[in-house]
């Protein structure tokens, strides 16, 4: 196991408690922050979630008395975290996850909270705007270049896609918990291979993150064909065929 390093004081804390909640079950730190990752999704989707919920916490979560259960533990490392959250205006989650979890393996380093602050500086209007605009991260991690640009244009809809499916909970998550509408989609942006689509924002069915089936949200490609190449008149160069403008929606979102 690799050093832990931290740069939120809470964020040890959480390991602290997701530590005690490994014991109880039996799992490792890892599956646990998984869970917990799980468990805190379906939590904030408003009752559309509950079979999932069930599932994952029936996996030793409930065992023993109320109150010293493992589920218990992750209840109030979720109190934590919004705590912490509301006191840091930081990504938390993430911290925890590079620093405790997966120590930056297969180069998975994120881009530090200062460094995103002012790449977002640079790059967006510094006074908030009435426009509604769109800001995509295609390799979003725990989703904070998006909660930079959101600290000055939190009403604009945000949009992040990774093929680690932690980093996109954690991103729906930081997205819910900080009031913010978009997408959070576990898809491959090289190969748009796309496995879940969780859309963002206050009023869905009652809760914050709800999930939508692939094939109606934007981040189909699999109905796609390649464009077939036609001739005007023999002997003329092949020119292909442009793709339905309904099917772009994606490549309208401004990269970040």
């Amino acid at each position: 196991m690799g050093k832990e390093f931290f740069t939120l004081g809470a964020s040890k804390e959480l390991v602290e408690l997701f530590d005690q909640a490994a014991r109880k079950t039996g799992h490792g730190r890892g599956r646990v922050f998984s869970d917990f990752l799980t468990v805190s999704r379906c939590a904030l989707a408003g009752g559309t979630m509950e079979d999932e919920y069930h599932e994952t916490i029936k996996k030793g979560y409930t065992d023993g008395d109320p109150g010293k259960r493992a589920i218990d533990t992750l209840k109030t490392a979720f109190h934590l975290l919004i705590g912490a959250m509301e006191d840091t205006g930081q990504d938390v989650l993430g911290d925890v996850f590079q620093g405790a979890i997966t120590y930056g393996e297969n180069g998975q380093f994120f881009t530090p909270d200062s460094v995103c602050a002012v790449m977002a500086g640079l790059t967006v209007p510094s006074e908030r705007t009435e426009e509604r605009r769109s800001v995509n991260d295609p390799a979003c991690g725990s989703g904070r270049q998006l909660l930079a640009v959101a600290k000055t244009q939190p009403h604009w809809e945000f949009t992040g896609q990774d093929v680690d499916h932690r980093c996109v909970q954690m991103t729906a998550i930081n997205m819910g918990l900080n009031g913010l509408r978009g997408w959070a989609v576990w898809q491959n942006t090289l190969t748009l291979e796309c496995n879940r689509v969780y859309k963002i924002g206050f009023g869905l069915h009652g809760g914050m993150i709800r999930e939508v089936p692939i094939e109606k949200s934007p981040f189909d490609y699999r109905t796609i064909q390649k464009p077939e190449a036609k001739n005007a008149r023999p002997g003329e160069p092949e020119r292909p065929v442009e793709p339905p403008q309904d099917r772009q929606k994606p490549s309208q979102l401004d990269l970040f």
